[in-house]
């Protein structure tokens, strides 16, 4: 972890060339307080030739991008089974949904569209509590990228 601060009551930590939050809305539902500052936005531009661009006569290279698009890396907490399935609730509505996040680059609240990525559910497993022994399920993942 590079810096840890809060602005605004919003908790950000910096971890290497993308910023993580904690702040995240998913079809205007808050999942805020089951992710972990593991949640990561990426902002990548996309190419004309798929990445393969070439080279002009000089040996200079061409790059033809044609759109800038956000992936969010959802990163979970150790969840509850009933936090597992809240988590996860607005995800596996449809295979697309809408994202409110705080744009690390305009400090505004950004809406995009976006398609569901891959997602992860580990293991549960018991944990020892001054209350007792919990089961929980390791943090669960789920990325979501911009249509």
């Amino acid at each position: 972890m590079i810096k840890e601060f809060t602005n605004n009551g919003y908790r950000y930590v910096l971890a290497g060339p993308v910023l993580t939050v904690s702040k995240v809305k998913l079809n205007g539902v808050d999942i805020s307080k089951y992710l972990s500052n593991q949640t990561k936005i990426s902002w990548y531009d996309v190419s004309k030739n798929s990445g393969r661009d070439v080279t002009n006569a000089d040996g200079t290279m061409v790059l033809n991008v044609i759109n800038t698009k956000w992936r969010i890396d959802l990163v979970s907490r150790p969840l509850t089974e009933d936090e597992q399935v809240d988590f996860y609730a607005e995800i596996i509505k449809a295979p697309t949904l809408g994202i409110d996040f705080k744009n690390p680059f305009t400090k505004q609240w950004q809406h995009i569209d976006c398609y569901r990525g891959d997602r992860v559910a580990q293991a549960m497993l018991p944990y020892v509590t001054p209350d007792g022994l919990v089961e929980l399920y390791n943090p669960a993942s789920q990325a979501v990228i911009e249509l």
